[in-house]
């Protein structure tokens, strides 16, 4: 679940609006879920449902100095630098979140100032 939970952190890094003044991201971690609030609305008409489907980077400087930020390989083995920048984040947050809790991770706008991305917790063997 690390790579899952260091890329949706990344993403509402690098895709906030820093516009929003005095907003933070903010996690939530409970028991059963994960919550992970960004501030902002989606770029360019996007809606939580395409998320999956389409690849719109928001602050392109900040995606640039992540993608050239070196993260070592024996802690996160998903990838070489902070943020890859083929949008393959989303798709790979959604698959995988869902093959380890046995539920669909929930992207959903709350109002017209924050994304909410809930994650549930990885189940095993019943548990």
């Amino acid at each position: 679940m690390l790579p899952t939970v260091f890329e949706a952190v990344t993403n509402a890094v690098a895709h906030r609006d820093y516009a929003a003044s005095g907003s933070k991201v903010r996690l939530r971690l409970f028991d059963d879920r994960l919550e992970l609030y960004t501030p902002g609305m989606l770029a360019n008409q996007m809606t939580p449902d395409l998320l999956r489907h389409r690849q719109v980077a928001r602050n392109q400087i900040v995606t640039g100095l992540l993608a050239r930020c070196p993260i070592p390989q024996d802690r996160f083995n998903h990838r070489t630098h902070i943020m890859d920048r083929r949008g393959e984040g989303v798709p790979m947050i959604l698959d995988r979140s869902e093959e380890l809790s046995g539920k669909p991770p929930v992207y959903r706008m709350l109002g017209e100032s924050e994304l909410l991305l809930t994650i549930h917790a990885a189940s095993f063997g019943g548990e």
